[in-house]
């Protein structure tokens, strides 16, 4: 067994205060979209145009159009550029980095297969972790091959998603009615069961109806998700984030590029989605992932982009700093915002499962990270970590981490 002794976990002065802060507006934008798959079988819907006409529809519009896939896309960028600060630091130290990585993979493979099982289906944990595994791989590559690399799964994940979409076309086009009475039946039997199940009919409905349905689409959402680690482990290795005022010209370069391309891409999401452009019924949801896809990963750089501009700036550095403390707790915040929900929708809490419309949502959804980001401040005044974060470090190292802040 590796000797880890003196090894110890990033300290908050060591930390780079723009990734927190980035992470921390990426947890706002994951609640967003999560927000409509905690309160109801929203799965099912599919598209914003299936919403009722109106206020429904126009959230469901702003949702799709600015949060779908992009705060996703951010969030794993930060993961792959994670793990290039974490392996870097830990072979500088001497230690056996790829031995502790794989015990912080293992753990955050456990974490999220319970947060799968136990509470909610759309755990980012389990894929994140399997995903990390494989990254290891791909750690002492040079930048230019890993630019082949992520072009290379960018293909992969187009691949393999378009074959999962046409699967879904052709129960669209040819079920047809057959295909909307079983979905409305689905929709039914979750409404049921999230409103009326008690926690342990829940687990097995969970372990029955949708666990299973995670598990087959990891052949799907590995490959687009390791397109952001490996942009985030490309951006480490640029050493982008090293001295941020040196790239002002880069970052207004992706801003001015990427912003008009993604949206340019959602417009035509749009269009497709409301078939006032036609790429047939059974080619529909391949267009429309494909559109949706690359607009995320032309967002997300323009959101990161537009952030780290705002930070040169002292009135946008006051004014975002308040979410670094947000992005230091991200693994205690993102599980947070799942109990919280789930206790809100679910028949064993307040029992809201199928009650909140989307405008409603959007404000649970902004009140719900208000909170996180005040008591990740006041929390941080007097621990080190997150509680999940301090076991999780814990875990990695094979030792009691101190957590309090010693006066």
């Amino acid at each position: 067994m590796e000797d880890i002794t003196g090894v110890t976990p990033v300290q908050p002065g060591e930390r780079i205060g723009e990734l927190d802060i980035l992470r921390g507006i990426a947890l706002f934008g994951i609640l967003m979209v999560n927000m409509s798959f905690f309160k109801y079988p929203v799965f099912f819907e599919r598209y914003p145009s299936n919403f009722p006409a109106g206020t429904e529809q126009f959230w469901a519009y702003l949702i799709q159009i600015f949060f779908t896939g992009k705060f996703y896309a951010l969030f794993s960028f930060l993961f792959g550029l994670g793990f290039y600060i974490f392996m870097k630091r830990a072979t500088g130290r001497g230690a056996s980095a790829g031995s502790l990585y794989k015990r912080r993979l293992t753990a955050l493979l456990f974490f999220g297969l319970a947060h799968l099982v136990v509470f909610w289906s759309g755990d980012i944990l389990f894929t994140y972790a399997l995903g990390g595994f494989l990254l290891l791989g791909f750690y002492r590559l040079p930048a230019e091959a890993l630019k082949k690399w992520i072009a290379g799964f960018i293909i992969i994940a187009i691949g393999i998603n378009s074959l999962f979409a046409l699967f879904q076309g052709l129960g669209e086009t040819l079920a047809g009615a057959v295909y909307e009475t079983v979905t409305a039946l689905l929709v039914e039997e979750a409404l049921v069961v999230y409103t009326e199940g008690s926690f342990f009919e829940l687990i097995k409905y969970r372990v029955v109806n949708e666990v299973p349905y995670v598990f087959i689409g990891l052949a799907a959402s590995i490959p687009a998700v390791f397109t952001y680690f490996l942009a985030g482990l490309y951006a480490g290795k640029l050493e982008i984030f090293t001295n941020l005022a040196e790239q002002r010209p880069l970052l207004k370069k992706i801003l001015a590029r990427a912003l008009p391309a993604g949206f340019l891409m959602m417009i035509l999401y749009v269009l497709v989605e409301r078939e006032i452009v036609s790429g047939g019924a059974l080619f529909r949801p391949i267009w429309l992932w494909i559109l949706n896809y690359g607009a995320s990963i032309f967002l997300f750089s323009s959101y990161t982009a537009l952030v780290l501009i705002a930070l040169q700036n002292g009135a946008g550095r006051k004014l975002l700093s308040p979410l670094a403390a947000t992005g230091r707790m991200a693994l205690s915040n993102y599980l947070a915002q799942t109990l919280i929900c789930v206790f809100l929708f679910n028949g064993y809490g307040a029992g809201l499962y199928g009650r909140v419309s989307l405008s409603h949502g959007v404000l649970l959804t902004i009140g719900i990270y208000c909170l996180q980001v005040l008591w990740s401040n006041i929390w941080l005044k007097y621990f080190r970590y997150g509680p999940l974060e301090w076991l999780w470090r814990t875990i990695t190292y094979g030792k009691n981490q101190p957590i309090r802040i010693v006066e």
